[in-house]
């Protein structure tokens, strides 16, 4: 047995000498080539600059390569920047005329058509008035750099929310729940009540997702009978607060499973919708936090939208591009349920960012001396890493080197600025 295998050993590597060779006469070894100047190639921070407008500066031919042959556009953010939201709006522009019509957020869909109802009404000054008093009823969306990105889509019915209602929905839905001819308005005057007085007093304990039980859905439910609209809208709630509920009891990985099973059903009913629509695989201008743009299996164990889209855009012969925006410096907008107010502005924290730039090659002292932003190829640092390097990372930063085309930085973010603060 051994003789046949070591006989077999040495056909198998005669087969493949004989297979380099004819290779290498048929001049098909360029790609090794082109890895190892991959290899060979030093990782470098490139100046860009961006806005409404589009891209300028010495990175924007990176960002606008192959474009035309890209079906989605996904920015991976860090929360918070008033930054990122200006970077879509900058993408719409240089997109626009490849036919990215089309902007995925990270919303409830019910959430989303409010959102898109409102700014088509009045614009961002609409929605402003229609936070005030409850500004964290929708996520993200609520600050005035997201609004002005999210308008052009808005103005079109271009907006898909893929997420789960937010914590803070409730503010919207049971308001809009009233005027669907409840048999008992005086339940839904009750429940919007206590959920305006647990945010203003910044209770999260009292709100409606942590304490509304089966019986209290089955009582809702009921004053609804027979109203598909309304009892498709109470569904989403209740599964909603489903999700939430395995966060609160500390079932973390319950609730990224979940949530990520429900943004990529959200996502391709509206995808479906919007192929059967044009007949044509529609394109699609998408930011998220960055644990949901990435294509690897995430920092939370969860293979998520940033996923799916890549296999999608290769069935349709087209690519998917992943950005990660994600300062190393400045300041950022926390967001939370609190008797202190909705929001407070925090210095960024990225020291293991930060290290892992010096260590590939990066001149961090020269984003340090700057207030502008840096696109970073991260092709070249993935394959410096190899699979030993990678190993060594914290999740959180090997998830972004394997899971990103580019990341876009800089040592002075900006908080965001909401449209209501109470």
């Amino acid at each position: 047995m051994r003789v046949m295998q070591s006989a077999l050993l040495a056909l198998s590597a005669t087969a493949c000498s004989i297979s380099s060779i004819a290779l290498a006469q048929n001049g098909q070894v360029s790609h090794d080539s082109e890895i190892a100047a991959e290899i060979a190639s030093v990782p470098a921070a490139v100046p860009i600059q961006f806005s409404e407008e589009g891209f300028s500066g010495p990175g924007a031919d990176l960002l606008r390569k192959g474009l035309d042959e890209t079906q989605f556009v996904m920015i991976g953010e860090a929360h918070g920047h008033a930054e990122a939201p200006q970077l879509v709006s900058a993408f719409a522009s240089e997109t626009r005329a490849y036919g990215f019509d089309n902007y995925a957020i990270e919303v409830g869909p019910y959430s989303a058509d409010w959102l898109e109802s409102i700014l088509q009404e009045g614009g961002v000054a609409r929605l402003a008035e229609e936070l005030s008093g409850r500004p964290l009823a929708i996520p993200f969306l609520g600050s005035r750099e997201e609004a002005r990105a999210a308008l052009s889509f808005a103005r079109n019915g271009r907006l898909w929310g893929v997420d789960q209602e937010f914590i803070g929905s409730p503010l919207i839905h049971l308001s809009a729940l009233q005027g669907m001819n409840p048999t008992n308005s005086d339940l839904l005057e009750r429940l919007e009540l206590a959920e305006r007085e647990a945010f203003r007093s910044g209770n999260q304990g009292a709100v409606m997702f942590a304490t509304m039980d089966h019986s209290g859905w089955s009582e809702l439910r009921a004053v609804f009978d027979g109203n598909d609209e309304a009892l498709a809208l109470i569904a989403s709630m209740e599964r909603s607060q489903g999700i939430y509920q395995s966060f609160f009891m500390g079932r973390g990985l319950d609730n990224n499973l979940d949530r990520v099973d429900l943004i990529r059903r959200n996502f391709l009913q509206h995808y479906q919708s919007a192929l059967t629509e044009n007949g044509a695989p529609p394109r699609v201008l998408m930011k998220f936090g960055a644990t949901h743009g990435g294509r690897a299996t995430s920092s939370m164990s969860t293979f998520d939208l940033g996923s799916l889209i890549e296999g999608m855009a290769a069935s349709n012969g087209l690519e998917a591009l992943h950005i990660a925006y994600i300062p190393i410096g400045g300041v950022t907008t926390a967001i939370r349920i609190s008797p202190d107010g909705a929001f407070s502005e925090k210095p960024v924290e990225a020291d293991a960012l930060r290290d892992l730039l010096r260590s590939s090659g990066i001149d961090v002292d020269a984003i340090d001396a700057s207030e502008g932003h840096f696109v970073i190829d991260l092709e070249p640092i993935k394959r410096k890493l190899g699979n030993g390097g990678l190993a060594e990372l914290e999740p959180t930063e090997r998830f972004l080197v394997l899971g990103f085309d580019y990341l876009i930085t800089t040592s002075a973010a900006t908080a965001s600025t909401p449209l209501a603060s109470e």
